[in-house]
């Protein structure tokens, strides 16, 4: 077994503990953030819980809405605070947070355990997303930005950078950029959490030829002209991207910038390793959708 094996074995137990230790209080919390959506308003440590945008735009960003959609984010959430904590940085009060591709604050909302409102930023390209933000949390940390960097967020601010179903998207150049922008924003051992297209996603992908689905799915399943080498690539520890007419995703996700991303554990430990070192790459395919990437800054 390989040191780094045995790191993620202990790191994989540490979070099994922690997990059993903190459950009650972790459902607790994802019932309250429900009752939110279910019953506004609801207030937790005097403050009331951001409201949500319409079902239909909900519907149309995540393919669910309401509790279905909050499910997704919090089992996010929740690897990410129970990794955190294994890697000895648990999130505190006094920790600044950015959510990298904000959208409606799904994500967002559920650091408001651990963190003050005034302590939690987003971006986001689309500016009607950073508006949901702003008028359902009630404050202005969140912003516009490009689809390439740099941003106006000053150096060395921010403890943690999460990003949910955003490096699962982004070419190659483009992911390097912004994990140079993470670098700038950052303080050394900040970390850094963030999803991207598992190995599996290619066999679900070409599982939809010739289905008749229409829209997305269709693209889905020809947006790679031999499926075969393109997990050949992935399997060398390549970046693997399609910018297939079908998978931009339309408005301000342009072809230049956006895609189908996977990002293979080999190619995430090498490709920023001036900037950052991979501390795990977790993936469990009966707990999460996509395997998240957690970087320390160097």
């Amino acid at each position: 077994m390989t040191v780094a094996h045995s790191l993620n074995s202990i790191g994989s137990m540490l979070i099994k503990l922690w997990r059993e230790k903190t459950s009650v209080r972790r459902d607790d919390w994802f019932k309250l953030v429900c009752e939110s959506y279910e019953h506004p308003p609801v207030f937790h440590k005097g403050v009331e819980l951001p409201g949500f945008p319409p079902d239909s735009i909900q519907i149309n960003t995540t393919g669910k809405a309401g509790v279905g959609t909050l499910m997704e984010a919090f089992v996010f959430y929740q690897d990410c605070q129970e990794t955190f904590a294994a890697l000895g940085k648990p999130l505190s009060e006094v920790d600044k947070l950015l959510d990298f591709g904000v959208g409606w604050g799904r994500i967002a909302r559920f650091f408001l355990s651990e963190m003050p409102l005034e302590n939690i930023f987003g971006v986001d390209v689309m500016a009607e997303f950073v508006d949901i933000c702003k008028k359902t949390f009630r404050s202005d940390n969140f912003y516009v930005t490009s689809p390439f960097p740099p941003t106006a967020l000053p150096n060395g601010v921010f403890d943690y950078v999460v990003g949910y179903s955003v490096f699962s998207h982004l070419s190659e150049k483009a992911c390097h950029e912004w994990m140079s922008e993470f670098h700038r924003i950052t303080e050394p051992g900040a970390l850094i959490a963030l999803t991207t297209r598992g190995r599996p996603f290619f066999d679900y992908c070409e599982s939809l030829k010739d289905k008749g689905f229409g829209g997305y799915r269709d693209a889905l399943s020809i947006m790679f002209s031999d499926f075969d080498e393109a997990r050949a690539r992935y399997d060398r520890g390549e970046f693997v991207h399609s910018n297939a007419n079908g998978v931009t995703g339309g408005g301000a996700m342009t072809s230049d910038f956006y895609g189908e991303t996977f990002i293979p554990e080999q190619y995430a430990r090498e490709a920023y390793a001036e900037m950052f070192f991979l501390e795990r790459f977790l993936f469990d395919s009966s707990r999460q959708s996509h395997p998240i990437m957690f970087f320390r800054r160097r």
